[in-house]
């Protein structure tokens, strides 16, 4: 029997443009980044004895990697963090890892991330320690020089102090500013405060750069800044969905996988700093970029019904200020896929959506439903 995701995906592909209807143009739209805390191994039950995991994370989910890569990924961010925590067991990336996720044709993207959610972790004395540690890390992955490192600043603005992040990405910049671009994982107000703090390297050519150069916003819309930072259009990229656990990237997969998908502002360049097989840096093709930015819209609705048809029983549901893919438009229905797997699962009004450089403020009220 086909189901009701698989008959909408049909549909989906052999609609005709007909008066009043729209189809999204042929390029390709799907999400092509992600990232995800605990690497696709199946022996993740045994807990490493070292962030190396010479111990376990050795028996690679290949059937995960190869849907990936079937499904449109083509880069894979991963982190590098103190230790395998929180009971994220392979946690850290490790240079089989690294191998595997290159022999499958991802590039790769690092943030380092480690006690992001604590209050008054970011100082220039922490700095000092991560710094060393992002290093070492570097060295024994391979991270070529030019590429990029995020580092997450997980947490809403009012944790830390302007201060206080000021000088811990000075002391970054410091150390690792002359051989990788800095970038930050951080609400909106963050990502602001370092764009527009220039800053003049110890040791450097004297010329004052901002504090980080590229802005990864988490999917976080009440966090301090977020929506006049994202409506700027001066964010890198945009953390769209997150605990991404039941969709056809991560259905079947012989064990739980969760990941969360990332798209990127055509505006501010084609490239995230992740890196090739071959050390350099993977640059993205502009159309398509501008595709996938073009094909997500905002929810504006406070609970935007998604329907089985057209005026039809609602499914499922869609918050404001959260994305959806819009498959196909129609005068006042779009056929949206939610999950981020490119099948849709209904339609919701097109009064209900917003263009992506208009993101909406959100409210409270609306529960997210379970991808």
């Amino acid at each position: 029997m086909i189901d009701r995701r698989s008959l909408l995906a049909g549909a989906a592909s052999l609609l005709v443009a007909r008066p009043g209807q729209s189809r999204i143009a042929d390029a390709d739209t799907r999400i092509h980044v992600i990232d995800f805390s605990n690497a696709p191994f199946l022996d993740r039950d045994e807990v490493p004895t070292d962030i190396d995991g010479a111990n376990a994370c050795t028996r690679p989910n290949h059937r995960f990697l190869d849907g990936l890569r079937e499904n449109g990924i083509d880069t894979i961010i991963r982190y590098y963090s103190d230790q395998n925590n929180a009971g994220i067991t392979c946690k850290n990336i490790t240079r089989r890892e690294r191998d595997l996720l290159h022999e499958h044709g991802f590039s790769v993207a690092m943030v380092y991330q480690y006690e992001g959610r604590s209050q008054n972790r970011y100082t220039g004395a922490r700095a000092v320690q991560d710094a060393a540690f992002i290093a070492a890390r570097m060295a024994v992955i391979g991270q070529p020089e030019g590429s990029a490192i995020y580092i997450g600043v997980d947490s809403d603005a009012s944790l830390n102090t302007d201060a206080g992040v000021i000088e811990y990405f000075q002391v970054l910049n410091d150390v690792l500013g002359d051989r990788f671009e800095i970038g930050v994982y951080a609400a909106g107000a963050r990502c602001r405060l370092l764009r527009d703090r220039l800053y003049a390297r110890k040791g450097g050519d004297g010329r004052a750069r901002p504090l980080a150069t590229k802005y990864w916003v988490p999917e976080a819309p009440a966090w301090a800044g977020t929506l006049d930072f994202m409506n700027s259009g001066d964010w890198t990229f945009y953390q769209n969905k997150t605990d991404v656990a039941k969709s056809a990237l991560t259905a079947d997969m012989g064990q739980p996988v969760v990941i969360d998908t990332d798209m990127l502002n055509p505006a501010a360049g084609n490239s995230i700093g992740a890196f090739n097989s071959d050390g350099t840096i993977r640059i993205y093709l502009p159309a398509r970029l501008d595709a996938i930015h073009a094909a997500r819209a905002w929810v504006t609705d406070l609970t935007a019904h998604v329907r089985d048809r057209p005026g039809g029983t609602p499914v499922t549901h869609a918050c404001v200020a959260r994305t959806v893919h819009v498959l196909e438009r129609q005068a006042e229905w779009a056929l949206v896929d939610i999950d981020e797997d490119g099948i849709g699962e209904g339609y919701c009004r097109n009064a209900d959506l917003a263009a992506f450089s208009q993101m909406p403020r959100y409210r409270s009220g609306c529960k997210q439903p379970k991808f």
